[in-house]
């Protein structure tokens, strides 16, 4: 396990927090991602970065009642302005002695889960507004508020909102791509780098699990595989508003089988029994644990409208482990993974993600300014399988000014030569697709038989190049 002292990426995240603590004006600062992302840890560490002679409430929101977290929040004051005496009987009381005390001296005042005090003064935000609009001119408060409820971001910045134009620092905490999460086990070797984010994804306390002096099988069989872990209670935990709407686990399994088009797992949700499926893909959208998405040759059809679970972790429990009659084999892990995992892993769940990956890799590089011409949109493509009779997708394609370009990671156990580009070549030429060039990815890398200049050609440890 990593030591949970080192801190991982969020450069971008800090610096924008430190400029914000650096104000002498008040600063209003919405945090929002999925559960374990690391907002928690972020701003943490970015309260660790303060030198000047501030007052610090961090408050953590308990799942219980107003008048105990009200208690709770006291003593913290308490300590914080190391006064004993101070009692508060509401939120209000409360609210009035930070921001009058934040005229006269910096504060940082951090509500985290903001949603849970919500639930229980659903007034709060109205509150806090009353109090901003009063002090906002005078208050050096730096006012954070964190939440896992990704559907705040809509509350917050819709023009109907109470906190609309009050939050001027918005951050989403998106989980890390394959490259950020990789510094969680930097000495794996690259092949071992996508195995493990493949089954764990980018959230940070998933991550902080895995044991890098073990290898990815390893980890994912003690940590995934085995049953009662803490891997398991942490994607319980993720999907823990789920649990009272029927199907909805059902939904992202179906999804994680390779069910994604919306108008399938309609029909799919509605056989079972299921006559709210439009809510539940709405609802599993909105908790940020699925996404939406529409080929990037065919973006204005409602109807060719696709789903993806938004995290590899999540995506992995849910095709593998989520549902399976076989359970009592898990107390066989090895077993387990041999006659339920291993094939379809490498054979179809592998190949589909190494594609996706890709295209995180040239959005990166495109990030840098190293593609040329510019990428100006990426994603998957939708063309007719006139064989099968059936559209299909090609899972990573991008746009530039020249048109599209379609990319293929290679699957071989040696360097790729001009033979199977030729092979991916005659199948793209099979399905009648106009792309003006080809880009591969190889794990070995690429023989010296292919023209450099006709084909973009990046070998795998390209992508772990900081």
């Amino acid at each position: 396990m990593l030591n949970e002292n080192v801190f991982i990426g969020r450069k971008k995240e800090l610096n924008e927090l430190t400029k914000a603590y650096k104000s002498n004006n008040f600063e209003s600062i919405l945090i929002y991602g999925v559960r374990y992302v690391g907002k928690s840890r972020l701003v943490k560490e970015s309260l660790n970065c303060i030198n000047d002679n501030v007052v610090i409430i961090y408050f953590n929101v308990l799942i219980g009642t107003l008048a105990t977290n009200i208690k709770i929040l006291t003593n913290i004051i308490r300590r914080s302005f190391n006064n004993k005496y101070l009692t508060f009987y509401s939120l209000e009381q409360i609210l009035e002695f930070i921001f009058e005390q934040s005229i006269r001296k910096k504060i940082f005042f951090v509500i985290d889960e903001f949603s849970f005090l919500l639930d229980l003064d659903i007034d709060i935000k109205s509150k806090l507004v009353t109090f901003i609009d009063k002090y906002i001119n005078d208050s050096k408060l730096k006012l954070v508020l964190i939440t896992s409820d990704t559907k705040i971001k809509k509350e917050v910045i819709s023009s109907s909102s109470t906190l609309y134009n009050r939050c001027n620092h918005i951050i989403y905490l998106e989980p890390f791509d394959y490259y950020e999460s990789s510094l969680f086990y930097k000495n794996y070797s690259d092949e071992d780098k996508i195995i493990t984010y493949l089954a764990f994804g980018g959230l940070a306390l998933i991550n902080n699990q895995i044991d890098p002096s073990l290898t990815p099988l390893q980890n994912i069989k003690n940590l995934i595989i085995a049953r009662n872990t803490l891997f398991e209670f942490l994607i319980e935990r993720i999907t823990l508003k789920t649990k009272t709407l029927p199907y909805i686990n059902y939904a992202i399994s179906l999804i994680a089988q390779g069910i994604t088009k919306r108008s399938d797992l309609i029909s799919v949700l509605k056989k079972s029994g299921n006559d709210r499926n439009s809510y539940l893909l709405d609802k599993l959208e909105e908790m940020d644990i699925i996404e939406k998405f529409t080929p990037i040759n065919n973006k204005s059809n409602k109807k060719k409208t696709y789903y993806s679970i938004k995290d590899n972790c999540l995506h992995f429990y849910y095709r593998y482990i989520y549902g399976t009659i076989w359970s009592y084999l898990r107390f066989e892990p090895d077993k387990f993974f041999q006659k339920l995992i291993k094939e379809d892993f490498y054979n179809a769940y592998l190949h589909n993600k190494l594609n996706e990956i890709t295209k995180s890799f040239l959005n990166r590089k495109n990030l840098k300014n190293e593609i040329n011409p510019p990428i100006l949109e990426s994603g998957t493509y939708l063309y007719e399988d006139k064989k099968n009779k059936a559209n299909q997708l090609l899972n990573c394609v991008t746009k530039d000014q020249n048109g599209y370009v379609s990319y293929k990671y290679i699957v071989i156990n040696d360097k790729v030569g001009i033979k199977e580009i030729n092979e991916e070549e005659t199948k793209l030429k099979d399905i009648k697709q106009d792309f003006y060039k080809l880009g591969f990815v190889s794990t070995k890398g690429f023989n010296e038989d292919i023209d450099r200049n006709k084909y973009n050609l990046f070998p795998l440890k390209d992508f772990y190049k900081d």
